[in-house]
């Protein structure tokens, strides 16, 4: 059934070439005018007749490597020539492309890639290409001339096929990935109503990521007109003066803006536009003084107003704006584009009238087919058209009114979705993004003034949210723009009579709880237990009495660290008392006696940093003793090469999780991992939350995944009764990854958990003689170093442990040795001692709370860096977890060690040759120097992740003139052998990749993109002449 005056509204139907198909239509073009340019790019050009060629070649060997008709294609890069090869030699094999930008955060990135089913991707120039577990990658590295390929069958596609899929943020903290069809991209690059369509021969801007919306009509209007793309460099939007340089330079006509840039340009230099024929914006609500602005600058230039969602093919209206007089307050988003259509519908369903307020509901030939893999949202989001028996609606979730002349006027967004700078955002995606942090509690994600701001519960009464790792963690999955620019933490959320939150008066409570934390004073009137008391307030958030125990009370080891930063500061004390005091903390933890520790300091000035540190040395090869007989070998030999159940420790950390996943894709084996938490579901929780963290979830094998409590410092490692009974009964292999990690520890803290630990393992590996694969450190060969051996080989007995000066080096070096006594009465052991593990080779994916991650924060934060011998021997994580399972699973354990390290190495030089080249100004200074400005800038941020690792560089080593720093500079530190790593894994295919400009520009961008490390800004353009 077809309503009338619901018919009437719409712009009806017009001929266009719908029975064809974006590509199709390209070759027509190609043929009509073979050298036309079609694209410029920084002083390169390809015509159309180079680029059917180059994506017919695309199209071809894609067939070859398995590509089909309906399957997803990822596109990794940016703007480029290679780009649109890309675009359309993937629509010629029938698949999709799907856009996936290097911009956004690794683990979104992974999401999208799975979600969109990409088993095949294609890596343009400039790309790291993020993206794991796919089938094929195929690199365009260029446009070199080829012969033109011999004629393959093309693929029958329909223009309902999807072309594309573009991702739309969603509210359950996962973007949504929806498929559009031909189409609907052909109903609006070849509509002429209002707009205009580029003719042929003339230059259309294209300067937005392909992953955006406004990417879509910037390239398929001039291609499938006989234009010419001018790709130019996002950068330019931002700058007026610059991108009216560019549209002159080129002779651009034709440019789709985002609403925020017209804005922008408008307030700035509106006569940036004047050389445009045609101008457009759309993504948010006009500004109608802002688009008067343009209107007088430009007078020639023909501005349009578009409005779209992703899911109706980018622009489902358009609005010709002209005369705006002063009494307007908005601007029209206008009438559905031809072979469009547009309801404004009341609760019900039914027709709102003229002038009533309604939800806005769009349908036509540009109607996307859903979202990939959830047909529920989808249809809760396409319903069917009750105006129109046989067709669909997209329920935009907009707030609109048609006025009486029939435009249509945006009023609000019906659900909580907002515009933002040209973002879509959902709150609701915020909001499951921050309490899946393990510290918060409840979260609400509000934008005021144009600033979106996120108001936290801590998880636990009392707790101090760590803010600025909770921003991290959101960096990490969020575009940038939808990461709060403000954290503000409450004790709880007020709410209505109703029970839900009450926004109002959060706001207020917000305001009237904020607290301003104490900047640092010399405290000369207050004794220490006073002032103590002062920094152990603004670290905790509590307000200790003297009694009271520093981890009684919401302390950990990176608080303490921070308590001792400000202590330092606070009383004036040498930084090479940090370590006295982290040891005086884990002595005598209460207020009280930490009071009388630092006054203790605080009475010597002069007093050196060796004092008060362990109550006597520590016998080393006493303690690396076994300390028992092994268990008679009984039960059913361990399948180690096909294992069927696994013990994996460690998996709520960075390595853990890649190993995980490894020992989940690599074996059909059930995964056993022990975690720190309240009870089974909340240990699944964390091992998931941290497979997702770095882009690693794998949904068909979660049901591998079995979680339980435990505690490696605990008798019988903390397991419920009956737990170590089983897995004795039926392990086939343990894979022991996890340790308490702390540089300012001694050895007596970390020795329950990294010693006793191992000593627990061991017994519950015994009975059956299961291996056990040991990750240690290289650390552990430091010793060898300071006593003058220059070198070490992978099965050279242990030596030294008197020289490591470091609890952690200390903890792994004893538990080396107890499981070589476990080993020597028969039990199957490996172990693996890396270098510096760093972050995925595709994905950049780092864990940042490491030494060498913090080196370069405050190197970034300081522009002052060590002129050292410093090696980046850097062992990327997935490289690292592929090897130990490929070993573990390949080789029999016989007590072999193997040394994981990057036969290719680089150095600290070459990562601040790359951070200079980022743009990082950055000066390098003797070591010593150095030194004393890091004590400065820590004693001044005592949040500093360089904090609990200043000791390292003022502490000195035992038995040798040096800091313990020193202790791993090339030329002390030994070189190493990695004869049983190279013949193990010589069949296995793995790549290390070198330490190269390539990997730690990976790096840095990862850095950049999470917000670890603030992006260097761009020099500033040179002005212009008048």
């Amino acid at each position: 059934m077809t309503y009338p005056v619901a018919a009437a509204w719409n712009a009806g139907t017009a001929w266009y070439p719908r029975d064809r198909c974006l590509h199709e239509l390209f070759d027509t073009q190609a043929e009509l005018r073979p050298r036309a340019t079609a694209a410029v790019h920084h002083g390169r050009s390809i015509s159309y007749g180079e680029l059917k060629v180059r994506s017919d070649a695309l199209a071809a060997r894609m067939r070859e490597s398995g590509v089909r008709h309906g399957d997803g294609v990822g596109v990794c890069g940016g703007r480029s020539l290679e780009a649109l090869v890309a675009f359309l030699g993937v629509l010629k094999t029938g698949a999709a492309y799907v856009p996936l930008d290097d911009s956004s955060p690794p683990g979104r990135l992974q999401a999208m890639a799975e979600d969109a089913n990409v088993h095949t991707v294609v890596k343009l120039p400039g790309s790291v290409c993020r993206i794991r577990r796919v089938r094929t990658r195929i690199d365009l590295s260029g446009l070199a001339t080829t012969a033109p390929p011999a004629p393959v069958p093309q693929a029958r596609v329909h223009p309902t096929d999807c072309a594309y899929v573009m991702f739309t943020s969603g509210s359950a903290g996962r973007p949504k990935p929806v498929a559009i069809p031909h189409r609907g991209v052909v109903r609006l690059a070849t509509s002429d109503l209002v707009w205009q369509r580029p003719r042929p021969g003339e230059r259309v801007l294209h300067a937005y990521g392909l992953s955006s919306d406004a990417s879509t009509i910037e390239i398929w209007s001039p291609l499938l007109a006989g234009a010419c793309i001018v790709i130019a460099d996002q950068e330019e939007l931002l700058s007026p003066a610059a991108l009216e340089s560019r549209l002159l330079s080129e002779r651009v006509s034709v440019a789709y803006l985002t609403t925020g840039v017209f804005h922008h340009i408008a307030r700035t230099r509106p006569s940036a536009l004047r050389c445009l024929r045609f101008a457009s914006a759309g993504g948010e609500a006009m500004d109608p003084q802002l688009a008067r602005a343009i209107l007088a600058a430009c007078p020639d230039t023909t501005v349009v107003n578009f409005y779209g969602p992703t899911e109706n093919s980018v622009v489902s209206t358009a609005h010709l704006v002209r005369d705006l007089p002063p009494e307007v307050t908005t601007v029209p988003i206008g009438r559905p584009l031809e072979n469009s259509t547009c309801y404004v519908v009341r609760t019900d369903g039914t027709l709102a009238d003229v002038g009533e307020e309604g939800e806005l509901l769009v349908g036509g030939d540009g109607l996307a087919l859903g979202y990939l893999g959830d047909p529920e949202l989808t249809a809760e989001r396409f319903v069917d058209n009750r105006f129109d028996s046989g067709t669909r609606l997209y329920r935009t979730g907009d707030r609109a009114v048609r006025r009486g002349d029939g435009l249509l006027e945006y009023r609000a967004r019906a659900d909580r979705q907002i515009k933002l700078r040209g973002h879509r955002i959902e709150p609701d995606e915020i909001e499951a993004r921050l309490r899946a942090d393990d510290a918060v509690g409840e979260a609400v994600v509000e934008l005021e003034g144009g600033t979106l701001i996120g108001y936290v519960t801590p998880a636990s009464p009392g707790q101090t949210l760590p803010v600025d790792r909770i921003r991290r963690g959101l960096a990490a999955w969020l575009p940038a723009a939808a990461v709060p620019a403000q954290l503000v933490e409450v004790a709880q959320f007020p709410v209505t009579a109703a029970g839900k939150v009450d926004r109002r008066r959060l706001r207020k409570l917000a305001a009237s709880e904020a607290v301003t934390t104490p900047v640092q004073e010399k405290r000369s009137g207050l004794g220490p237990p006073d002032s103590l008391a002062q920094v152990w307030h603004v670290v905790l958030g509590t307000h200790p009495a003297p009694g009271d125990s520093f981890f009684d009370i919401g302390g950990d080891s990176l608080l303490a660290a921070e308590v001792v930063t400000r202590t330092l500061a606070a009383f004036e004390l040498d930084a090479r008392h940090a370590r006295t005091l982290i040891h005086s903390l884990l002595r005598s933890p209460t207020l009280e006696d930490f009071s009388a520790a630092v006054a203790a300091l605080a009475t010597v000035k002069d007093r050196q940093g060796e004092g008060l540190t362990t109550t006597g040395a520590v016998d080393f090869r006493a303690e690396a003793r076994l300390g028992f007989t092994l268990p008679p070998r009984c039960g059913p030999e361990p399948d180690w090469q096909c294992p069927r159940e696994v013990l994996l420790t460690g998996t709520s950390g960075f390595v853990g999780a890649f190993l995980l996943d490894r020992l989940l894709c690599r074996t059909g084996a059930r995964v056993h991992c022990p975690v720190r938490s309240r009870d089974r579901a909340h240990a699944r929780q964390k091992v998931m939350r941290n497979l997702a963290r770095f882009g690693l979830a794998t949904a068909e094998a979660a049901d591998r995944i079995v979680c339980f409590p435990a505690d490696l410092a605990e008798p019988e490692l903390g397991m419920e009764p009956g737990r170590a009974d089983e897995l004795t009964d039926t392990l086939d292999l343990v894979v022991h990854a996890a340790a308490q990690v702390n540089f300012l520890y001694p050895y007596e803290a970390l020795r329950r958990a990294n010693v006793e630990g191992t000593r627990q393992l061991i017994r519950l590996a015994s009975g059956r003689r299961v291996p056990v694969h040991f990750l240690s450190t290289i650390a552990v060969l430091a010793g060898f170093g300071t006593a003058g051996v220059r070198h070490v080989d992978e099965d050279l007995a242990l030596n030294h442990a008197d020289r490591l000066t470091m609890g952690y080096a200390e903890s792994k070096w004893v538990a080396e040795e107890v499981l070589r006594g476990a080993a020597n009465q028969g039990l199957p052991v490996a172990v693996y001692r890396p270098y510096e593990i760093t972050g995925d080779r595709y994905t950049g994916a780092c864990n940042t709370d490491t030494a060498i991650c913090s080196l370069f924060k405050t190197i970034s934060e300081t522009w002052l860096a060590p002129d050292i011998p410093l090696p980046l021997d850097f062992v990327p994580v997935d490289y690292l977890a592929d090897a130990v399972v490929h070993i573990a699973t390949t080789h029999r354990a016989t007590h072999r060690t193997y040394h994981m390290t990057n036969p290719r190495p680089g150095s600290l030089h070459d990562m601040l040759d790359r951070m200079d080249a980022a743009g990082h100004r950055i000066r390098r200074l003797p070591y010593e120097e150095w030194v004393g400005e890091l004590v400065r800038h820590v004693a001044q941020n005592p949040t500093s992740p360089t904090a609990p690792f200043v000791s390292l560089c003022v502490d000195r080593c035992k038995q040798a003139d040096m800091s313990v720093k020193e202790m791993y500079f090339e030329g002390t530190f030994p070189t190493v052998g990695r004869a049983n790593v190279e013949r193990d894994l010589a069949t296995a295919g793995l790549y290390c990749p070198p330490v190269d400009a390539e990997l730690l520009d990976r790096y840095l961008e990862y850095f950049y993109t999470t917000g670890y490390i603030e992006r260097p800004w761009p020099r500033a353009p040179e002005r212009e002449q008048t």
